[in-house]
């Protein structure tokens, strides 16, 4: 992993402020000790995290249609952990216990490490897998089900997110810098 510099810019800065605000609403207090704590404990959560924010040249430009696939995908994604969660729950209160576990390694058709990351905790959120190793472009995951390890290469999820990486690059590529 290349280790970026510790930079001071308007992200670091930006983070830091959010923080601060969080601190005084968490706390309740605008006394000046509770202020001058929060502000040292956020410059130090700031400072100890700055190489892993985004940067302005590493953000996704979002724009409205991108935004309202990401809204679908959410919703669909959570449409498929409550299904999940059921399948499981079948599964372990099942006398017999069907349980198959397996592993699966499959391609992946996303670019982007953001996309890719994306996909992995998507598959890890569902109850009954887990993203095991992406490397590259290739996934390994273990489902509870031989069943469930072959329906997730063929995730309808992974195809809406390459849907929604198609339109991020169209956006991208569409910018004026």
């Amino acid at each position: 992993m290349k280790r970026r510099n510790k930079r001071y810019d308007s992200t670091f800065w930006g983070s830091a402020a959010v923080l601060w605000l969080f601190w005084i609403v968490v706390t309740g207090s605008l006394h000046y000790q509770q202020l001058l704590l929060g502000l040292l404990v956020v410059l130090g959560v700031s400072w100890f995290n700055n190489d892993l924010f985004f940067r302005r040249d590493e953000r996704v430009l979002l724009e409205t249609r991108a935004a309202l696939l990401y809204l679908r995908y959410g919703l669909h994604l959570f449409k498929a952990i409550i299904l999940a969660n059921i399948q499981v729950a079948v599964l372990v209160l099942d006398p017999r216990m069907p349980i198959s576990p397996g592993m699966v390694r499959f391609g992946s058709p996303m670019k982007t490490g953001l996309h890719k990351t994306i996909l992995a905790n998507s598959i890890s959120l569902t109850p009954g897998t887990l993203t095991v190793l992406v490397e590259e472009e290739e996934f390994m995951v273990h489902a509870l089900t031989r069943k469930n390890a072959e329906e997730v290469v063929t995730w309808e999820l992974a195809e809406e997110l390459a849907k929604i990486e198609a339109a991020d690059e169209n956006a991208s590529a569409d910018a004026p810098f």
